[in-house]
């Protein structure tokens, strides 16, 4: 993600490509198969790839945390920012969407309507909405963005504290929304009351990036190394981590438990395992001729810039291809043909999103301005 605001982090637009293609693969995989507990982890990372949201919810609390720096933020040039990131595509898709809905499916949608799907609140037709119900987590994202400069003037004035007691706020009233109905998954998955762990979540991360990145500095000021510096072990065991942790949460809970109460505390557990696996990430030295890891970086960076149109128009590819073909046949069973069929799926809908990003979303990126002083 670039922005004139801060040095280019191309290793985040990695993360996002992986993040988006989680997804992607999830909700093919979902179509075909229903919720597995599997016993392989790797077939888990995709049973639960709804996971890729909250490794972007991370990145978002992250990157604008380490963007703002110790600046001041200016609000309004700060939301019209992100109203020229998110809005033009965000638009387009919602305008499809209801035309599809009252054309296709007639049920005669209107203004009213129109302005449900643009205000930054769940639309009550979201659920009627199968081409586009992923945009429900663009809501939760702005709501976000409306709270940020306030969450991060308070945590500078109050020190990191204040986000770790918000961290505590947020589990408390997911234990009191279980103690009182029994079910506090939605409310963890769909809404802020549990996404914000994980924007807050990668907000301490950058408070640590920040540090390291100070540290980098005075290094490079007595002729030391400032290049990411861990060995790739350190990233094969934050990877091992992660996997282990969603393929218990997987074997244990799964997408579709309504009633745990493992849900009151996941959204952060799920966020710290991605921040770690961020964190070492973003500092890992890869093997291997600079040329090749120069051209390595730059295509899957060139990928992680369209995730954000991958996002929001892969249910519609998805759509379209299962009303004409069927499952890849690779005589492994359904598991094996859903995860070969949604593998083969991705590339269609990078196309299709990198049009859509050239088209749509890149002219208006090239219209944002400053917002920091």
């Amino acid at each position: 993600m670039q922005t004139t605001q801060h040095a280019y982090l191309s290793r985040l637009d990695h993360l996002r490509f992986f993040a988006a293609a989680l997804v992607v693969l999830f909700h093919y995989f979902h179509t075909q198969v229903g919720d597995l507990r599997s016993g392989n982890p790797l077939v888990s990372l995709v049973d639960e790839g709804h996971t890729g949201i909250a490794l972007f919810m991370v990145i978002s609390g992250f990157i604008f945390t380490v963007i703002a720096g110790e600046r001041h933020i200016h609000y309004g040039g700060f939301i019209k920012n992100r109203v020229l990131r998110i809005y033009p595509l965000f638009v387009f898709a919602v305008f499809l969407q209801l035309f599809i809905s009252t054309y296709n499916d007639q049920r005669n949608y209107g203004f009213l309507q129109l302005l449900g799907w643009l205000m930054p609140f769940r639309s009550e037709t979201v659920p009627l909405s199968p081409y586009f119900v992923q945009l429900w987590t663009i809501w939760v994202e702005f709501q976000f963005y409306l709270i940020f400069p306030f969450l991060l003037a308070f945590s500078r004035r109050h020190g990191s504290r204040y986000l770790w007691a918000w961290l505590g706020l947020l589990v408390l009233v997911r234990a009191l929304v279980y103690a009182a109905s029994g079910s506090v998954r939605f409310i963890a998955y769909e809404t802020l009351f549990g996404r914000l762990d994980q924007f807050i979540i990668g907000m301490l991360l950058a408070r640590f990036w920040q540090v390291r990145q100070a540290l980098q500095a005075r290094a490079a000021r007595a002729g030391g190394a400032v290049a990411p510096h861990l060995s790739p072990l350190w990233l094969a065991l934050a990877g091992l981590a992660l996997l282990l942790g969603l393929h218990a949460f997987s074997r244990k809970v799964g997408f579709s438990e309504l009633a745990s109460p493992v849900w009151i505390i996941w959204p952060g557990l799920e966020a710290a395992l991605w921040a770690v696996f961020v964190g070492v990430y973003l500092c890992t030295r890869w093997p291997g001729p600079q040329a090749l890891r120069q051209r390595i970086d730059r295509a899957l960076a060139a990928l992680g810039a369209v995730s954000f149109s991958t996002y929001v128009l892969h249910n519609l590819v998805i759509a379209a291809y299962n009303a004409r073909l069927p499952p890849l046949a690779t005589g492994a069973g359904p598991v094996a043909d859903a995860l070969a069929t949604g593998a083969l799926l991705l590339p269609a809908v990078l196309a299709l999103s990198a049009i859509t990003y050239h088209l749509i979303e890149r002219p208006f990126l090239a219209l944002r301005g400053g917002y920091l002083s």
